[in-house]
């Protein structure tokens, strides 16, 4: 699709009105509805039931670690926000410095609560959520992701975060966004909320995009975590 196209509109016109946005968060859910499949099929093979969200009463610390998403997932989670009227300087001054936090921060070390997760420690944008979040299911007692000594057995997305990396290249497509050598649109996910938040209401989204310091692979795996054994 040509600039031509899109000129005059705004990140968030275009989006909405090409079904973009609407396209994503579709292809998100049912990605996350896949990896809960599977990590179900796999536990019950193992005998090892995969613990759910909303069935956990252990403390969430899956919502405390560092999570690395795509832009435009932070993109869908910053539609659902605007959507819901919650687009606020409150939330984008937080938004910034968990972010400025978390990147500095070493994932090994990271138990932050997440800027979504609210006082009861249930996520606050739980439909628009991220691959990294939706595809997470752990066997292993969830008292144990506490314990960063434990050996916590999770189930892995392997086939989820292969379509999640297709899906990125067919958005960068539909907005005609270049492709940076050597760097993609990632980051840590308060960070690509904020970018999609800040780049909403401008018709140079493009161009704005293109301006902030796409980390390059190399630098993005420092925010991996340890690799989670699967179950086996």
């Amino acid at each position: 699709m040509s600039n031509a196209v899109t000129e005059g509109r705004s990140l968030g016109q275009f989006i909405e009105q090409e079904g973009i946005l609407d396209v994503l968060a579709a292809r998100i859910a049912e990605l996350n509805a896949q990896a809960s499949k599977e990590a179900k099929a796999v536990g019950k093979q193992q005998r090892l039931p995969a613990v759910q969200c909303f069935k956990c009463t252990a403390k969430k610390t899956c919502c405390m670690s560092v999570v690395v998403a795509r832009l435009y997932e932070g993109i869908v989670v910053a539609g659902f926000l605007r959507r819901a009227n919650r687009d606020t300087s409150e939330l984008r001054a937080a938004l910034a410095a968990a972010a400025t936090a978390m990147e500095a921060a070493s994932p090994y070390e990271w138990r932050v609560p997440c800027v979504f997760l609210d006082a009861a420690e249930r996520c606050t944008v739980y439909t628009a959520r991220p691959t990294p979040c939706g595809s997470l299911y752990v066997y292993s007692p969830p008292e144990w992701c506490s314990d960063p000594s434990a050996t916590i057995q999770a189930y892995v997305p392997h086939a989820e975060s292969a379509a999640a990396t297709e899906l990125e290249e067919l958005f960068r497509e539909k907005l005609a966004l270049r492709r940076k050598v050597g760097r993609r649109y990632i980051g840590v996910l308060p960070r690509m909320v904020l970018i999609a938040l800040e780049t909403w209401d401008r018709s140079d989204f493009r161009e704005a995009l293109r301006h902030y310091d796409w980390p390059t692979d190399e630098a993005a795996a420092r925010w991996n975590r340890r690799k989670l054994p699967a179950a086996t």
